[in-house]
């Protein structure tokens, strides 16, 4: 590059882009099939009276943490649903691995790997807030 030449501009494309959502939709589906039968886990969803309501909300989440837009915009509350579940760090290691094992079968490594770092870090955030 010479002097006086613009930088190439750097194109910012979200995840969402990248995965399209009905690929998200696929994978929260799958991942939480996964979690109502893991030994470990299921108990934390057994009281939810509208799973596929609960999936579909999780779905959402997921697509907006990966740079979506919703056609109407719905509230998270990540911190005060997880809050008095008697979650352990286990559980998270557990639900961590289970999600990386489902996002490694349905995407490309490196998408996978991305989507994968995200959860991690929101782990960690929740961990802080709730045990």
């Amino acid at each position: 590059m010479q002097t006086g030449e613009p930088s190439p501009r750097r194109i910012f494309e979200p995840l969402c882009g990248k995965i399209g959502r009905d690929r998200v939709d696929q994978v929260i589906h799958a991942f939480y099939a996964t979690l109502r039968t893991d030994p470990m886990l299921h108990g934390f969803f057994d009281g939810i009276a509208d799973f596929a309501g609960h999936e579909s909300h999780i779905a959402d989440f997921w697509w907006v943490a990966l740079g979506g837009t919703l056609e109407q915009p719905r509230q998270f509350d990540m911190l005060g649903r997880h809050q008095g579940l008697a979650l352990t760090p286990a559980a998270f290691a557990r639900w961590l691995a289970l999600f990386g094992e489902t996002l490694t079968e349905y995407l490309p490594i490196e998408l996978a790997a991305q989507w994968l770092k995200m959860a991690e870090a929101i782990a960690a955030n929740l961990q802080r807030h709730t045990l």
